[in-house]
This record gives C-alpha cells, sequence and structure tokens, in this order.
C-alpha cells in the first residue's frame, strides 16, 4: 500500500486536500471519486510518498512539538525554495508586528538615553531573526545541492552533503540520511567512480523510505549518469518489475528514446505511463519525452507542440527542482526540430540558451546533433 495525496473539491466546492492509501493511484481515485469529490489532482504518489518517509513529520521547537501538516508540505512543493535572505522576510512577513514593536521600543529607548535596554531590545530582534535564519539553512543548502546536482558539478554536491551532514547536528530539521546518501552516490557516479556509488547507495536498500523498487530504479540513475545506458534500461526494468510505477514507465521511456534513439520501445513506456493518473511535477517531464519521441519518428510539428508545451510549462515553475536541466534539454530538441522545420534562426536561439548546460553535463551527442543540423 502507498500513499496517495490528492488536491479536490468537496460536495460543497471548497477545495480540500486528501490523503488515502491504496494500492494504485488509480483506485485512491476510486476511493475519493465514489465518495463524491470532483476536480482531483494527484501531487503526491508512491515514489514521492517514499522519499518522503524519510522527512521527520514532528520537530520540536523551544520545547514544543510542531507538526508538519500535509497542506504545508504541499505550500511547500508549489513554492519556490527558501534561500537565508527569503527566510529572513517571510520571517519579518509572518511576525512583522513583533519586530516593528522591538525595533520602535530600541529606538525609543535610545532616544531615552536607556542604553541597555536598547541593546537588549537589539539583541532579541538580532537573535529572532537569527532563529529564523537557523531555521532555513537545511532548505536554503539544500536548494543548492539541488542546483549543482543539476549542472553536474559533483565536488560541489560533495561539499555541501558534509555541510548538511555539519547543520543536521544542531538542527531540528534535517535532510534525511538516504537523501544525503542519494546525492552522494550521484556525485561519485558522475566522478568516474561507479563501483563506489553503487557501494554507497547500496546500504539504503530496503529502508521505509528506500524500498527495493525505489532503490532499483534509482541505481538505474547511477548508470545513466555514468553512461552505462544499457545497465540502466535493466535496472528500471527491474524495478518495474517489482512496482510498476507511471513515473518509472515515463523514465523508461525516457531513457529508450534519449539514450538508445528507440522510438518504438519509448512510445510502448510512455503508452504503459499514461494509463495511470500523474503528479502534477511529473507532467512536463513526460511531455518533454513525448516530443523527444515525436521528433525521433520524424513527426516535427508535433514535436515542436510538445516540447514548447514543457519548456513553457516549467519556464512558469520558477522553483521547481532540477528545471535548469529539463529547460537545456527541452530547447536542445526543439533546437533540432526547429533546424528540420527551416527556421534556422529560432533553432539558433534555443541552441544559445541550451550550450552552457548541455557543455557543463557533457551531453556531447545532443550538443553535436544540434550543431550538425545547424551547419555549425
Amino acid at each position: 500500500m502507498s500513499k496517495y495525496v490528492w488536491t479536490a473539491k468537496d460536495k460543497s466546492g471548497q477545495k480540500v486536500v486528501q490523503e488515502v492509501e491504496a494500492e494504485t493511484a488509480e483506485d485512491s481515485r476510486a476511493t475519493l471519486v465514489d465518495a463524491g469529490y470532483t476536480e482531483l489532482v494527484l501531487k503526491v504518489d508512491e515514489i514521492m510518498a517514499a522519499v518522503q518517509a524519510g522527512f521527520p513529520s514532528t520537530f520540536r521547537v523551544l520545547g514544543e512539538e510542531v507538526r508538519v501538516t500535509t497542506e504545508q508540505m504541499l505550500q511547500h512543493l508549489d513554492n519556490p525554495t527558501v534561500t537565508s535572505w527569503g527566510a529572513i522576510r517571510q520571517g519579518i512577513g509572518q511576525s512583522k508586528l513583533m519586530c516593528v514593536l522591538l525595533a520602535l521600543f530600541a529606538a525609543y529607548s535610545g532616544y531615552r538615553e536607556h542604553w541597555g535596554s536598547a541593546l537588549l531590545l537589539m539583541i532579541a530582534l538580532l537573535a529572532w531573526l537569527t532563529f529564523i535564519v537557523c531555521v532555513s539553512l537545511p532548505s536554503a543548502y539544500y536548494r543548492k545541492l539541488i542546483l549543482a546536482s543539476d549542472w553536474y558539478r559533483w565536488s560541489e554536491v560533495l561539499s555541501l552533503i558534509s555541510t548538511l551532514e555539519s547543520i543536521g547536528r544542531f538542527s531540528f530539521i534535517k535532510v534525511p540520511a538516504t537523501e544525503l546518501t542519494r546525492n552522494r552516490a550521484q556525485a561519485l557516479a558522475g566522478m568516474g567512480r561507479l563501483d563506489e556509488a553503487l557501494a554507497e547507495y547500496k546500504q539504503c536498500a530496503g529502508r521505509p523510505d528506500c524500498p527495493t523498487w525505489l532503490y532499483r530504479q534509482f541505481v538505474g540513475s547511477l548508470y545513466t549518469i555514468a553512461k552505462q545506458y544499457d545497465k540502466g534500461i535493466e535496472s528500471s526494468l527491474l524495478s518495474i518489475a517489482e512496482k510498476p510505477t507511471p513515473t518509472a514507465w515515463a523514465d523508461l521511456a525516457n531513457r529508450y528514446a534519449r539514450y538508445k534513439r528507440d522510438p518504438v520501445k519509448a512510445r510502448e513506456a510512455m503508452a504503459e505511463a499514461d494509463k495511470h493518473p500523474t503528479v502534477e511535477q511529473v507532467k512536463p517531464f513526460r511531455i518533454r519525452c513525448l516530443g523527444i519521441i515525436a521528433y525521433l519518428e520524424g513527426d516535427y510539428l508535433t514535436a515542436k507542440r510538445h516540447l514548447e508545451t514543457a519548456i513553457d510549462m516549467v519556464e512558469k515553475a520558477k522553483g521547481r527542482p532540477y528545471r535548469d536541466g529539463h529547460l537545456s534539454v527541452a530547447r536542445a530538441y526543439l533546437c533540432c526540430v526547429l533546424a528540420r522545420l527551416g527556421d534556422f534562426q529560432a533553432a539558433r536561439d534555443c541552441l544559445a540558451l541550451a550550450r552552457e548546460y548541455l557543455v557543463a553535463t557533457e551531453e556531447t551527442d545532443l550538443l553535436a546533433e544540434c550543431c550538425k543540423l545547424l551547419g555549425k
């Protein structure tokens, strides 16, 4: 059984969040439909639920237990990840009355030459802002970690993991050990140390936030980073054999299309993915994959439509993880499509936006294809 989270409207028309435990996303949706809910949107699927199992749902802050609600979790998913300065602005906004009063009392005490009182009040204000920053540090550094991973800056990834582990020793908000290990394994694979990467990630297999089907799916991504594409596909198939999630099918379709240039098998895998509800965060990835498949099939107008849609969806999601990689790869394929359609200026514009990422992540085959079609 997996946990699925949906937003929906109840019979009174109010927007609500519903958690349902079921074998599949279809079963969870059917449960809500039978209960009279409408306008259903899947927010958390089995993969996201498994990963989130590693994140604590409660914290102790100043001796008080604080529980993270499902609504708060969804709000975090839908909004850009926090930075330290953003946390300060948000903290001041949420407690502006206290900040204003402390600042006014400090100023008034200084005006009355009660410098001791003014100093204590300013210390209180600074202590509050420092507390806000400390609370935000795990999220801020995790954001940096995702960005570094997206750009294949593997040494930076390892450094940020060490920083997050240090923060976790004193912060009550921690990035789970499995998530840090997963990122460390990615970095090792990207640095040409695949055997170390596999051994590192092996210790996570079977944990509550890393069931074997999810473990196998991620092992496939380690092989892909190491450019061992056949082994990556083999691992994906093992994961699907155990638990055929729509995201796993879409991931397999992407590997067949991008790394094997096999539109037939990619289309078959995507057909399986399309049988199931999909979380909103994965939809641009699936649409991009459909665009790549159409390009390989020679259906350039359909490819153009899908790729432009995928780009537009992610451009609007400013805080989405791995945003730069998604946009750059989509623009590179759109460059190829536009060149095939004869719109060479638009194709060059797409490549100009994608080139930095393609070079940084050693997407040499895709970059070479773009350049060949543009006559460079």
